[in-house]
């Protein structure tokens, strides 16, 4: 029977050695959705030695047009779905699958194992999570990302103090971008950033070509333009310390302190009163507000540990998601946000 890897083994750059690092290799693909699905089932048919599935949300009709090995009406997880496609695809290999979402708290049993690890959610939190705990762990990782139309692919070797990884690139997560759910996604853009991740995983094992250490691709799918943007290191803090203090817990899983401005006014004084709107469209609140841009983290935090601080934006859900990223890095704070913003204010002022 001719050998499953023949055309691999044919390659002058892998051969039957190359094939033989792949078959020893344990990866771990966090997340089994549009880039996941793509990257998990070449990675499969390469010969991987082990694939490790995580993943506890259900396939649904929505995800179908881009996450194309489920058909909407699984009743398994993604992760559980996943594997059972993929075991037809290749059943040689090794799947471990974790029906559950990723946490600090499961990081290490279910990651500890992996030789390289790819970040293929949609969840920014999640993606600082695995960030920090590869560098920590020092494991290679496969970081891809999508938004509407465009792409974006890097190689974080995290085995030296000086390598280069998330944090370099963006510091915080930005909870202010709209997931998939509010503004769409083309289905294609998926299936390309997946690939590209499956492709760099294997030229990172293989150490053949240029892979993208130290560099962050761009792609846009419309265009066809796409950039290779070389970085620098620019983070300076303890990821350790950093790791000690943040609880990671994804946006959708926080509960944020709301207080609407009736329940709140007669006790105005009481609180600090922090506008994230933007200077053209700023409006204070009994004049007790102050105006900061979300990136003046430092100044927002010294001014929230004064006492109880109330944010607000123009609707409301700006400042819920920067709610919660303060509270991911800063779970000490007493935060609200103002219920539906400075929109409701207007609402419930006019009726005074």
């Amino acid at each position: 029977m001719e050998n499953r890897y023949i055309r691999h083994i044919l390659l002058d750059k892998i051969g039957e050695e190359g094939q033989k690092k792949l078959s020893v290799q344990t990866l771990a693909i966090v997340g089994c959705g549009g880039l996941g699905n793509i990257a998990a089932a070449y990675l499969a048919g390469a010969g991987i030695g082990e694939l490790i599935l995580i993943d506890g949300d259900r396939p649904d009709i929505t995800n179908v047009h881009r996450q194309i090995l489920y058909t909407g009406k699984e009743t398994a997880s993604k992760s559980r779905a996943l594997q059972l496609k993929l075991a037809e695809l290749n059943p040689e290999i090794k799947y471990t699958v974790h029906e559950e979402r990723l946490s600090k708290e499961n990081c290490e049993r279910i990651l500890q194992d992996a030789d390289l690890v790819l970040e293929c959610t949609d969840d920014p939190i999640c993606k600082y999570l695995v960030n920090d705990f590869c560098v920590l762990e020092n494991i290679p990782m496969i970081y891809g990302a999508i938004h509407k139309y465009e792409g974006y692919v890097s190689v974080f070797r995290n085995l030296e103090e000086n390598d280069i990884h998330l944090r370099d690139i963006f510091p915080q997560p930005d909870l202010n971008i709209p997931s998939c759910s509010e503004v769409g996604v083309l289905s294609t853009i998926a299936g390309m950033i997946g690939l590209m991740q499956a492709n760099e995983a294997l030229k990172f094992i293989l150490k053949i070509g240029e892979t993208l250490e130290g560099k962050l691709l761009t792609y846009n799918v419309l265009t066809y333009n796409q950039m290779k943007l070389s970085l620098q290191k620019s983070w300076t803090e303890d990821i350790e310390e950093l790791w000690e203090t943040t609880d990671y817990t994804p946006l959708d899983c926080l509960i944020i302190p709301e207080l609407a401005w009736s329940d709140a006014r007669e006790s105005r004084a009481n609180y600090n009163w922090i506008s994230i709107m933007t200077k053209a469209e700023h409006h204070s609140i009994c004049d007790l507000a102050t105006n900061h841009s979300i990136s003046d983290l430092d100044e927002i935090v010294k001014i929230s540990e004064e006492k109880p601080t109330i944010i607000y934006c123009r609707s409301g859900a700006k400042s819920k998601a920067f709610i919660g990223q303060l509270l991911n890095t800063h779970p000490y704070l007493e935060l609200y946000n103002l219920a539906g913003g400075y929109m409701q204010y207007q609402k419930e002022s006019s009726s005074d």
